[in-house]
């Protein structure tokens, strides 16, 4: 049930409501209203991703809601006054956590309160460490992991993308994620972490919502087996160009690379948002060059320009990867997609097509 009844909205006539509130605010607040009166839970994911997850989930009893949606980054992100309606309306959140949008922490903690559960935290869920360094190459390669139940290195408001390139680049750590390092957060591009949150979220909204539990761990158990039968179709396609050198945009792969053997050589940039250093640039270049590396992967949120810079005099060709399904229509079948897609523009690109 909603954390405040239908009743607060009689407090508003309705010629007020419609001259003071925007029209999104409007929106938020009748999904909500029609939300309680159908006794179903007012679910709030953060990233288009999770919001897939959830919606598998929850199939067949009501839908999410999204905060992040379209081409709009987590890393950086800035809430709108509308959205506040969707986190005080919230019996459940479900984010990444401070990690990937440090942004959310504080409107979360301080309007959704206990109803937020970070992702990252979830039972089951694997981690790798952050890799530093535009090459990557100051960290062992074994790639090991670490399940659930470390410590959160990463206090509410902390970006783990916010450093600029100089700084990380001093600090080495080792892709196990060590009990106290940083972790990425980029959790969900490994399908055992998928199949980790959507049993997280079955769980959590069986608690919420004891009337409908049976739904919600049945459609994780339907999700859970499409997904596995992804994986083998995935790790089939990728198998044959495991060995190619290429360089992502961003390291927000790192957790698909890993899984089905495919890992980068570099990233361009270390946040998105913010333009590679000279020394950076220069340092992927001669990484292009030295390795005879077969692809450079751009984003389609972000401007392709650096990603020229980068390949000129090279035989390198250009790639498209989009960590959060950018162009997928929002729903269920956003996050399969999302993985083959990734699968399919690796395997196209280092395939030499």
């Amino acid at each position: 049930m909603l954390p405040f009844s239908t009743a607060s909205f009689n407090k508003f006539e309705p010629a007020k409501k419609a001259t003071r509130l925007p029209i999104a605010s409007a929106i938020a607040l009748s999904a909500f209203a029609t939300a309680s009166l159908a006794d179903t839970p007012s679910v709030v994911t953060s990233i288009k991703p999770i919001h897939s997850i959830a919606s598998a989930v929850m199939d067949g009893v009501g839908k999410p809601f999204l905060l992040i949606d379209g081409a709009t980054s987590p890393h950086g992100f800035a809430l709108k006054p509308s959205q506040a309606f969707l986190l005080q309306g919230a019996d459940t959140v479900f984010w990444i956590g401070p990690g990937l949008a440090s942004s959310l922490a504080k409107p979360i903690s301080s309007m959704a309160g206990d109803a937020s559960v970070e992702l990252m935290e979830a039972e089951g869920i694997e981690h790798l460490g952050l890799r530093e360094g535009a090459t990557f190459d100051t960290h062992d390669h074994d790639h090991g992991s670490h399940s659930e139940g470390h410590e959160e290195h990463e206090e509410a408001g902390h970006d783990d993308h916010g450093h600029d390139d100089g700084e990380k680049e001093e600090h080495a750590h080792d892709d196990h994620a060590p009990e106290g390092g940083e972790r990425d957060a980029h959790i969900w591009l490994n399908p055992d972490n998928g199949i980790a949150i959507a049993g997280a979220m079955a769980e959590t909204l069986a608690q919420v919502d004891p009337a409908n539990a049976d739904i919600y761990r049945a459609n994780a158990k339907k999700f859970s087996e499409r997904i596995e039968g992804l994986e083998t179709k995935i790790s089939a396609k990728l198998e044959p160009v495991s060995g190619q050198k290429f360089i992502v945009f961003h390291d927000a792969y790192h957790h698909f690379e890993h899984h089905f053997n495919v890992e980068a050589s570099g990233s361009i940039t270390l946040t998105p948002e913010a333009i590679a250093s000279a020394d950076r640039l220069s340092t992927i270049q001669d990484t292009i060059q030295d390795l005879d590396v077969s692809c450079v992967f751009q984003e389609p949120q972000f401007d392709s320009k650096i990603v020229n810079v980068a390949i000129e005099g090279s035989k390198a060709r250009i790639g498209t990867l989009d960590p959060l399904g950018t162009e997928i229509a929002n729903g269920i079948d956003l996050y399969p997609t999302l993985l083959m897609n990734l699968a399919d523009s690796l395997a196209d690109c280092l395939g030499g097509e």
